[in-house]
């Protein structure tokens, strides 16, 4: 009977968990089509990524007249999937392949209305003549990374370039797959000044801007994966480590861990002291040192992701 309750238990879970990650793949391809064709393909923008090569084609070629923005998208990705079956993995490449139909599909499903919301609402002339295109990277490269962050928090992605960059990295170690996709996306916007040499807007000022847009989406997405909360990692080493700990621990309710270090130079036993808290936490923890111990080293650096008792889980949304 026990054995029963665990399994449907277990089974329920991963039905919650299966219906929420599809909420959030359904919903991020919605905001990030909203992006695309509202404020990224009107006014020539360019995105990082495979995206941004299939931005420019679609620009080259008319805007949908050969081939559809979603279309485009697919057709990249299918050399790049087959890739990563075969130097990933096949667990790896599913969630990629239905990441990318499901994201190409809305931004096409959803164009024309979108077209039409953005003719009749957004591009309306101004008292002093048209909106500026910095509006349109501002919102459109948060609203992008908002779009994107949904869809990877839901265990999904959408192919790309993050699959070459994975095979490179296992062949060649000079480059990480960060440094590698942050130039691969500085150029595919560079090739913007080329691209669209002969179009109206100056193609210099295309590219700047989608570079804002490129950062604004970075921070975004960051944002959506990981929070608003960035807790801070703070250590401290000092002789009287036992009387801050205590302090540490009664006053602002954190653990703390002492870790073992030396003093290169003079050779003596030090105690390091490391405690995780929250930003606002940090004056607190300043002013705890200052009080016991004004000659203590305090070194505090950013905790990107912390799990575990007093902090958020993994899979918290």
């Amino acid at each position: 009977m026990q054995k029963l309750q665990i399994q449907t238990s277990v089974r329920q879970n991963s039905w919650t968990n299966w219906t929420r990650d599809t909420l959030l793949l359904l919903v991020g391809s919605l905001i990030a089509a909203l992006a695309v064709n509202v404020f990224y393909v009107p006014v020539r923008l360019t995105m990082g990524g495979l995206s941004g090569i299939a931005s420019i084609i679609y620009q080259m070629t008319g805007k949908g007249e050969f081939l559809s923005f979603g279309v485009i998208v697919l057709l990249l990705n299918i050399p790049l999937l087959i890739l990563g079956y075969f130097k990933i993995s096949f667990n790896f490449v599913w969630r990629s392949i239905v990441g990318t139909i499901v994201y190409s599909l809305t931004i096409d499903l959803t164009a024309p209305f979108l077209t039409n919301w953005f003719t009749s609402y957004i591009n309306r002339p101004l008292q002093n003549g048209s909106p500026d295109p910095l509006i349109y990277c501002l919102f459109g490269g948060v609203l992008y990374g908002i779009g994107l962050g949904m869809i990877f928090r839901g265990g999904f992605t959408t192919g790309g370039t993050d699959i070459l960059a994975l095979v490179i990295k296992k062949k060649y170690k000079v480059l990480s797959t960060g440094q590698f996709l942050m130039i691969l996306d500085a150029v595919i916007v560079l090739s913007t000044l080329f691209a669209y040499r002969d179009k109206e807007d100056p193609a210099i000022l295309l590219a700047m801007y989608s570079f804002i847009a490129m950062y604004l989406t970075a921070k975004s997405f960051d944002i959506i994966l990981e929070g608003f909360e960035y807790c801070r990692a703070a250590y401290v080493i000092s002789e009287k480590s036992d009387e801050i700990s205590q302090q540490i621990m009664s006053r602002l309710d954190r653990g703390v861990t002492g870790l073992r270090g030396e003093g290169m130079y003079t050779g003596n036993q030090k105690n390091v002291l490391l405690c995780v808290l929250s930003k606002k936490q940090i004056p607190d923890l300043k002013a705890i040192v200052a009080d016991i111990d004004p000659e203590a080293f305090v070194i505090v650096v950013e905790a990107r992701e912390v799990l575990g008792e007093g902090f958020g889980s993994e899979r918290e949304f």
